[in-house]
């Protein structure tokens, strides 16, 4: 017989399955698989529509309100927390709320707003609510007046740098103010702005007196052809009376412009050279000191006299800047000036960390005192003119009287001088006197005697060992 042979199985092929090795799911109280795997899956999803577009509505109803105003940059306060500035968009949740938006020189509004909520479908389509409000005031030229004064403090901080941006604060004052301007307020906005032009040292601030001219000659709106027009023939008037405007602007204007200025016949025919920041003062008055009027002695200081200077009627200036010993004596008479004072003088603001710092061995002159010092001892000495002075005061000198007496006074003080005057960059850029007192500075005007073609500024309350000063005695205006 012929043997029979077993035939071999086929080789199983790698991961292939067999009948045998198939998942099957088993039944769940006599549910098939099939069944309760739909029920499943449909709870999923339907508890994926319900966090997507039921939730967010339940958890947290509300509102997204948008926040306008005219003129914008209003703060915006909500139950009393500032919450940004117009234009702004905020998330509220539902129920009563009270909104507040405020910006300086305009009357606040206060709303009570009742706001609606929305269950369903609030994330991808919230509930929204406009809020949009003109704001008004009484007095639009202090509105620019308080924006001039910002401009004139940022003036001070030189070129905007990558770890600050300087705002465009004049003309955004304008802004505010031009669309409510009539015609007399107009014409004192124009003087403001021509004032601020004396702080203009740098390209930012520059940029920002090209916007503010452009938007009051508009109204305080969007320039149109026409008022550019006007507003590029008024500039240039104004520039023909300004002193050295070539060389300013050649510093000021971006390179390619700056050059184009400088290489210009009209910067040409102003000269070569020269300080933007205008460090080149009047010429000193060469009249001889004490011409007509004798030397004067108050408190045990020595009053030289300058006829004719700074105005017909003369003045006196101190021989030397206060010294220590002249200092003293006004302590013993103001107490409240003394050194164990100074957190509270501090605290007023009235002097820095440096009050009555000593300017060095053997110095004669009392330094580290601040402006705020300064003034109040002229103050007290001004309480001691003998009669024959009436009509005259003892103050801190204004610029043009320091220099009608600085060539005639002693030049062995290398002390810088507290003036009067606020510090003005651009001193002779011509401006009306009333908007010049409207405008003020954050800083005081500093000369010395042994640099009489330098000009420099300290904050009122600061003090140094290199900043002393001298009185001088008057006729009151």
């Amino acid at each position: 017989m012929q043997s029979m042979r077993k035939r071999p199985e086929p080789a199983k092929k790698e991961g292939s399955t067999s009948a045998d090795d198939q998942v099957r799911l088993p039944s769940v109280l006599g549910i098939r698989p099939g069944v309760y795997l739909s029920v499943i899956y449909g709870l999923i999803i339907l508890v994926i529509l319900f966090f997507l577009c039921l939730f967010p509505g339940l958890s947290r109803p509300g509102s997204l309100v948008s926040f306008n105003s005219e003129p914008q940059g209003a703060a915006i306060r909500v139950d009393g927390v500032n919450r940004g500035a117009t234009p702004e968009e905020l998330f509220l949740d539902r129920g009563p709320h009270t909104v507040e938006f405020v910006l300086p020189g305009f009357r606040s509004q206060d709303l009570d707003v009742e706001v609606p909520g929305r269950a369903a479908f609030s994330l991808f389509f919230p509930r929204r609510l406009d809020l949009n409000e003109v704001l008004a005031t009484d007095d639009p030229v202090s509105v620019l007046i308080a924006a001039a004064a910002d401009y004139t403090a940022w003036s001070f901080t030189g070129e905007a740098t990558a770890s600050y941006q300087i705002p465009l604060s004049l003309s955004e004052g304008v802004y505010r103010a031009g669309p409510l301007l009539d015609g007399d307020e107009r014409e004192e906005a124009a003087e403001i702005i021509r004032a601020a032009a004396r702080f203009a040292v740098s390209q930012a601030s520059l940029r920002d007196l090209g916007r503010a001219k452009l938007l009051l000659d508009n109204g305080g709106l969007v320039p149109s052809a026409l008022s550019l027009g006007r507003s590029a023939v008024d500039i240039a008037s104004w520039l023909s009376g300004v002193p050295d405007a070539a060389l300013w602007l050649g510093e000021l204007l971006p390179a390619e412009s700056a050059a184009l200025v400088r290489d210009s016949a009209w910067a040409q025919s102003a000269g070569q050279g020269g300080a933007t920041a205008d460090s080149r003062p009047a010429a000193p008055d060469s009249r001889s000191a004490g011409q007509g009027l004798p030397p004067a002695e108050i408190a045990g200081l020595r009053f030289l006299a300058l006829s004719g200077a700074a105005g017909s009627g003369g003045l006196y200036y101190a021989e030397n800047p206060i010294g220590a010993a002249d200092w003293e004596r006004f302590l013993e008479a103001r107490p409240e000036w003394r050194l164990e004072n100074l957190e509270t003088l501090q605290e007023q603001k009235l002097v820095s960390g440096d009050y009555l710092a000593d300017g060095g061995e053997g110095a004669a002159a009392q330094t580290g005192v601040s402006w705020h010092a300064a003034a109040s001892f002229c103050r007290w000495l001004d309480a001691q003119l003998p009669p024959g002075f009436e009509g005259w005061e003892i103050r801190l000198p204004r610029e043009d009287e320091w220099e009608s007496c600085f060539g005639a006074a002693p030049a062995s003080s290398a002390l810088w001088e507290w003036c009067d005057d606020p510090y003005v960059p651009l001193r002779r850029f011509p401006a009306e006197q009333r908007a010049i007192e409207k405008l003020s500075s954050p800083e005081r005007l500093l000369r010395a005697v042994q640099r009489p073609d330098s000009r420099g500024s300290l904050p009122p309350d600061l003090c140094s060992p290199f900043v002393g000063f001298r009185p001088f005695i008057v006729p009151k205006e």
